[in-house]
């Protein structure tokens, strides 16, 4: 069972935030522990065991930055130890703008570098956005789901980058 199973949600990019919650509290008042008191060790645990799921659940699903990578694995779009091949020309406007940002010595400068970046991130999501905004990934071409995997790789490695540059 996945998380969406668990809450009752259609697998999405955009998680509906209200309806979580509802599914979340209903799971948790369900198998609260004081209304598993008077029943076998058993089930006792079960009951913890549904409470922590829903926990970690809600937690996953509403942070928007891990639902991505959790819908793409659950489409079996990426495995979580994969190593992705970003292309060359990426790569080496990537190694660009880490040279430029060694380089800049005044604020402007940097800001430019960062300027730069965000420009970048609004390219990679702009085809795809769309997309991401749908209400299920089943209605999601492979085409786009494979785009939505290269924007995640991408923004993946621009994320990075941007944080070693605010260290």
């Amino acid at each position: 069972m996945n998380f969406f199973e668990l809450f009752g949600l259609p697998i999405s990019f955009q998680v509906d935030a209200a309806k979580l919650r509802v599914a979340f509290m209903d799971i948790q008042r369900a198998s609260h522990p004081d209304k598993f008191t008077q029943e076998s060790p058993f089930e006792q645990e079960e009951a913890l065991e549904r409470s922590a799921m829903a926990n970690k659940g809600f937690t996953l699903l509403n942070n928007k930055e891990l639902v991505l990578p959790y819908v793409l694995e659950l489409t079996g779009k990426i495995q979580s130890d994969e190593k992705y091949n970003l292309s060359p020309d990426f790569l080496m406007e990537m190694m660009e703008l880490n040279e430029g940002w060694m380089d800049a010595v005044t604020p402007e400068q940097k800001e430019h570098i960062l300027t730069q970046i965000n420009i970048l991130q609004n390219d990679i999501l702009s085809p795809i956005k769309a997309y991401l905004d749908s209400d299920e990934v089943n209605s999601i071409p492979e085409k786009a789901m494979l785009q939505i995997k290269e924007y995640y790789y991408k923004k993946k490695y621009l994320d990075r980058i941007l944080a070693e540059f605010h260290h």
